[in-house]
């Protein structure tokens, strides 16, 4: 009779947490409490690999996704909907593939303050992954020390504020979360082949660095907003440009004035795009599309006409001189920006890198890592 009682409590307990559970009721298991050090130099101990593990964006299925091709959130327990909102293409890609996306319970975001600890708590996860660009956020918000009190530690992935530095650390820590260290080496070793290989091309010529505009999504943001010193400008720096926006805002991102890009009149402008859904500040026929379901013939028409309607851009260099593109948006918080190197680089400096060819590193990523096909349109050049 105790037995019974206790039983009942405990599957009582495991049914309050709402939705499917994902992780540990799909056959995953936890290791070992080890110390890690994640990407802000925090020392924390975590079970590796985790049966049970809450992300604080689904835009980590890009991750989670060359890791585990089999099943790519089989240990995701919890995510919030900026997949759906910012890359429905992707979601929608892989949703076909793998149905169980739909499963996975839904949280509130860090950066807007609906993030519940309380919901956190009730998916039971072993630890919590987050980006660095929310740490302030979440600590402010007592996130961090409220979940630790309760045994879940949370550790701090970066593709962000500092891709060239953290996006290598980020994916082997989350190689050890899942139980799939030998699937981050392979990628480290190949997007380290790629990326080291543009550098020192570059420090080989001691070509000048090329004055280049990163327009940030046009359409979804008024003109003309851009990165700073972070994210797609330090791989603009690192692929062989200078940033036009760096000494031009106080932060990681912002807006300067259209006059502002005239009177610099850049070699070289790289604008971003994507498919965001209609719930989001992009409406359709406002910015380029991008993505897994979209087209280069689309993009390249829809990048034309932006240019059109922004008085004067029409007559910059970067136009006249058929130098200006526009690279996927979500190149900026992925591991996949080894690519937006290859093409900055190869739009920077055209002469230097003829034989490189990142439409062919774009399917190698496929073929190589991810269990989808490489179908779609992820950047296009006016002609």
């Amino acid at each position: 009779m105790i037995l019974f009682l206790v039983a009942a409590l405990v599957a009582a307990v495991s049914g309050c947490s709402g939705g499917t559970e994902q992780g540990a009721s799909n056959g995953q298991s936890s290791g070992p409490e080890v110390e890690v050090t994640d990407v802000l130099g925090r020392k924390v101990t975590v079970k590796a690999p985790s049966a049970r593990i809450l992300v604080d964006g689904a835009r980590y299925l890009y991750t989670t996704a060359m890791l585990d091709k089999q099943n790519p959130v089989a240990r995701i327990v919890g995510w919030p909907k900026d997949l759906q909102q910012n890359d429905p293409g992707t979601y929608q890609t892989y949703q076909r593939q793998f149905p169980q996306l739909a499963d996975i319970p839904t949280i509130g975001d860090l950066y807007d303050g609906s993030f519940s600890v309380e919901q956190a708590i009730k998916l039971r996860p072993d630890v919590f992954v987050a980006s660095a660009s929310a740490f302030k956020t979440a600590q402010d918000a007592g996130v961090i020390d409220r979940l630790a009190k309760v045994g879940i530690p949370t550790v701090f992935l970066d593709y962000f504020v500092d891709p060239i530095k953290n996006t290598v650390p980020s994916v082997e820590l989350m190689g050890k979360l899942l139980d799939r260290n030998a699937e981050a080496a392979g990628f480290v070793s190949y997007y380290r082949s790629v990326v080291d290989g543009v550098r020192s091309r570059l420090d080989a010529a001691k070509q000048p660095a090329t004055p280049t505009f990163l327009w940030r999504a046009p359409g979804y943001f008024d003109c003309c907003s851009s990165f700073a010193r972070s994210n797609l400008a330090a791989i603009v720096t690192y692929s062989g440009g200078v940033n036009m926006a760096d000494d031009m805002l106080p932060g990681q991102q912002g807006s300067i004035s259209p006059e502002a890009v005239l009177s610099r009149n850049p070699e070289v402008v790289i604008a971003t795009g994507a498919n965001w859904s209609p719930d989001t500040p992009a409406k359709p026929g406002t910015f380029v599309p991008l993505g897994y379901d979209q087209s280069q013939e689309q993009a390249k028409a829809q990048l034309r006409s932006i240019v059109d309607r922004q008085a004067g851009f029409s007559q910059l260099r970067a136009v006249q001189n058929h130098r200006t593109y526009v690279a996927w948006h979500h190149f900026y918080d992925s591991p996949y920006n080894f690519l937006a190197i290859q093409w900055f680089a190869k739009w920077m400096h055209p002469d230097l890198f003829t034989d490189v060819d990142p439409d062919a590193s774009f399917r190698a990523l496929h073929e190589k890592f991810l269990p989808i096909p490489a179908t779609g349109a992820f950047w296009a050049g006016l002609p």
